[in-house]
């Protein structure tokens, strides 16, 4: 079994993959969490990407206590994908989950030249991440995510409040919390609907085929109005993908 990694600013995804098949989902708070799943669970082959390089660092160490070794994705690692961006400065949280659309997608049906796929985080920051035929990761968008915006709105000004989406009532808002949540969601939800439009026209892509992840996206799911799929487990996906193509390059290499 292989236990994939997600280790981002606010939380931690872990999956448990049997073969291909994701068997576990967990959402922790914390590395000792993900040590203790470890142990629970007698895990020798680890794989991790992690935008937070202090809890990196505290898992590997953890890990080296247990006498294991995770493989720790990063710009240098093969990928499935030819990457047409700046490697230096690539969030491996991004690769992964367009690595994850990628591998989902091509799974069950073939990547035409007439398609673009896009991979949606809606973490911490809201990343759109572009793929295009025959698959080749091409760059994105990286925007505040909602929770951003709001304490910015908070924090930046004298005397505006703390909003949460849950104060949304209308596109209209009669009250000043009303009001700001108004102005984020649909700065959120209108920035994916012009962002896909324009990759669409720019592009001339026939069809775009979408995956949507990220602990905002219940909040902002309401605002959407194209097709899409969800996958809570889209960046594990990638990562288990990644993980399997460097066992085979690293494979070939020995080989030789």
């Amino acid at each position: 079994m292989l236990l994939a990694c997600d280790i981002g600013n606010s939380n931690i995804k872990a999956g448990i993959f049997r073969e291909d098949k994701l068997v576990e989902f967990h959402f922790l708070s914390e590395i000792k969490e993900l040590i203790k799943l470890v142990k629970l669970n007698q895990l020798k082959d680890i794989v991790v990407s992690s935008v937070v390089p202090s809890k990196t660092q505290y898992l590997t160490n953890s890990l080296h206590q247990l006498k294991l070794i995770p493989f720790i994705i990063n710009k240098d690692s093969s990928f499935n994908l030819k990457i047409e961006y700046d490697r230096e400065t690539l969030g491996i949280d991004r690769i992964c989950s367009a690595e994850g659309s990628y591998y989902l997608y091509c799974y069950k049906k073939e990547f035409k030249k007439n398609q673009i796929l896009i991979s949606i985080d809606m973490g911490t920051a809201t990343t759109l991440n572009i793929i295009k035929y025959p698959g080749i990761f091409e760059g994105g968008i990286i925007a505040p995510g909602t929770e951003l915006m709001f304490k910015s709105l908070k924090n930046e000004t004298a005397q505006l409040p703390i909003v949460k989406s849950k104060n949304y009532k209308n596109i209209i808002g009669r009250t000043t919390n009303e009001s700001i949540a108004s102005g984020v969601m649909h700065s959120a939800a209108g920035l994916i609907e012009r962002a896909i439009n324009l990759v669409k026209s720019q592009t001339g892509a026939e069809e775009i085929i979408i995956y949507i992840t990220g602990g905002n996206f219940e909040h902002i799911k309401p605002f959407l109005s194209f097709k899409y799929v969800y996958e809570k487990a889209l960046v594990l996906h990638g990562i288990n993908a990644i993980f399997k193509k460097n066992m085979r390059t690293n494979q070939h290499s020995q080989a030789i």
